[in-house]
């Protein structure tokens, strides 16, 4: 079963909303960079009185209407085909030779300067006569060939190559042709004990109806997240159209949109090895442009957290520390952080925090609205937020391969 989210990690605060009386973030003590030093210094506190900028409005009985979130048995056929998708049934042929679009089993291993490098071997790997999911030369050398005959390539790999190890080097390739087999998709239809037992056992399932089952609570946990994301979504826009925030504390806005650019930046660097420049070149976007997206999704978070901020004020709600730190073990269980410090390192407490009392008040606006789940409703949900991933509502799982070698089996990073 997929973990539960922490829903307003994206919902109020994002990378950089941090809490609503400007104190700082910390960065992380380990950026190997000319930057370290100015990237520890804490950002001066902004202190003002919330109640001057936010009129409240009735922010008990918010009423909002929703689609159902119910997993209908073709719900479940649809996902189970995607997923056959994934496990392609492939049957021996007589054909003896091969021939360019046929698809071919094979065993092989790849040496470079005589010894075997990683990921250049398998068995029992189906590949696509012409598919070009190997180097130049290696289908193309396949051509020909005889089922039970052994060929040896003499192939380089590209300059470019994403092993740096194998970029531009010359390598040898030994191939045995095993068999030419036709491909073709299972179907939900055609599905049957032995073909789950076969492909799926590695995921715990060893008949159709423990597939079927699975495949079930998969997505009603799915479902289960994106109601709660969009309820809480919903509701918070309803708050916005009784609640008024008339303007923001002087150097707040802006604070906040440095905060967000910046840890923006630190993200791109950590995940992905890019530069700002980087990201808006192949996002196609100007500075002028991103500039404007980020002064728009920060305006918006920052009067949905002031509107926050007066609502707790009003209940005289204080955070309950032990509970604070159940919710912090629970959030580095959930996400995989080495440690509470390792979170912290990365988000400061004070953002940590005010994450936590939003989803306290998020809670009390729920309890207290009335909110209705009605099939008529299109797409499951009234409402979307913006910039948020349909569907990536959990981090994404690794994959479990199959028992046997898939088509696509050939196709790790130092493969050819």
């Amino acid at each position: 079963m997929k973990k539960k989210i922490m829903v307003l990690l994206c919902l109020l605060c994002m990378a950089a909303l941090l809490g609503g009386c400007g104190t700082a973030k910390k960065e992380n003590s380990d950026k190997k960079n000319d930057a370290k030093d100015e990237s520890k210094k804490e950002t001066e506190k902004i202190e003002y009185n919330v109640d001057d900028y936010v009129e409240l409005g009735e922010y008990k009985g918010l009423k909002v209407e929703l689609g159902t979130y119910e997993v209908t048995d073709e719900d479940v056929k649809n996902e189970i085909e995607i997923i056959l998708l994934s496990y392609p049934v492939y049957e021996d042929l007589d054909k003896d030779t091969v021939e360019d679009g046929d698809f071919v089993n094979i065993d092989y291993e790849g040496l470079k300067d005589g010894t075997a490098f990683n990921g250049g071997t398998a068995e029992g790997a189906v590949l696509e006569i012409g598919s070009n999911s190997f180097i130049d030369g290696f289908e193309e050398g396949l051509i020909g060939a005889k089922v039970g005959e052994k060929v040896a390539l003499d192939l380089t790999f590209p300059e470019d190559y994403q092993n740096e190890e194998l970029a531009g080097q010359a390598v040898v390739f030994n191939v045995k042709v095993n068999k030419i087999v036709s491909k073709s998709d299972m179907t939900y239809d055609m599905l049957n004990d032995e073909f789950v037992k076969t492909n799926l056992s590695s995921q715990g399932y060893q008949n159709v109806e423990e597939f079927k089952k699975g495949v079930k609570e998969e997505l009603e946990s799915g479902k289960e997240t994106t109601k709660n994301t969009e309820t809480q979504a919903a509701l918070v826009q309803e708050l916005k159209k009784v609640c008024k925030v008339n303007g923001f504390p002087e150097g707040l806005l802006e604070q906040k949109e440095q905060e967000y650019l910046e840890q923006f930046k630190s993200n791109l660097k950590m995940n992905f090895g890019m530069e700002l420049e980087d990201y808006l070149k192949t996002s196609n976007i100007t500075e002028e442009q991103f500039d404007a997206q980020i002064e728009q999704y920060v305006t918006e978070n920052l009067e949905t957290q002031l509107i926050i901020e007066a609502i707790a004020k009003k209940e005289n709600f204080e955070i309950d520390e032990k509970k604070f730190a159940d919710y912090k073990k629970s959030v580095v269980e959930d996400f995989g952080y080495e440690s509470e410090e390792a979170l912290l390192e990365q988000y400061g407490e004070d953002y940590v925090r005010t994450v936590y009392l939003n989803e306290q008040i998020i809670k009390l606006l729920e309890e207290n609205a009335e909110i209705t789940y009605n099939e008529n409703v299109k797409d499951g949900g009234a409402v979307q937020m913006q910039g948020e991933d349909s569907g990536e509502d959990t981090p994404k799982e690794d994959a479990d391969e199959s028992d046997k070698e898939k088509e696509d089996s050939a196709g790790e990073s130092d493969n050819p």
